[in-house]
């Protein structure tokens, strides 16, 4: 019986069903929630300053802010775990193969982040994303 040695780079497929790294691609709709908070801010921001408040004007300025951030956060972190979760179920044994074109969902996630309508393009896509996965892979199961 043949072994192959440590370390070496066989051609088969390294596992039989890939790494559920599908779960950061599960947090896309975290920066959707965090765009209505946004949208909640700059909706505040206007009231507080014909109120003549700046202390709450600046509070609804810092929460937009810390906002945006969160959301793009959350956009690289989907974007980086649908890459890998598209490498992982390419080199595993089962028979789908997601094409590389995916991971544009992923930017496009980020790019909603800093500009909500493209969510409209994202959000479909990414969930129709998980969906083939699950059909295809086993999870998630939607």
């Amino acid at each position: 019986m043949p072994s192959t040695p440590l370390g070496s780079n066989s051609s088969s497929r390294s596992q039989q069903v890939p790494l559920p790294w599908w779960y950061g691609v599960a947090a896309f709709p975290i920066s959707v929630f965090l765009s209505v908070l946004a949208v909640a801010a700059v909706a505040g921001i206007m009231p507080a300053i014909e109120a003549e408040s700046p202390e709450a004007a600046l509070s609804f300025f810092a929460v937009l802010f810390l906002v945006d951030g969160i959301s793009l956060l959350v956009g690289f972190v989907v974007l980086v775990f649908l890459a890998i979760d598209v490498y992982a179920v390419r080199e595993s044994s089962v028979t789908w193969r997601p094409r590389w074109l995916w991971v544009a969902a992923g930017l496009v996630h980020i790019a909603g982040a800093l500009f909500s309508l493209f969510y409209v393009v994202s959000v479909p896509l990414l969930s129709y994303y998980l969906y083939r996965r699950g059909k295809r892979v086993g999870s998630p199961s939607l």
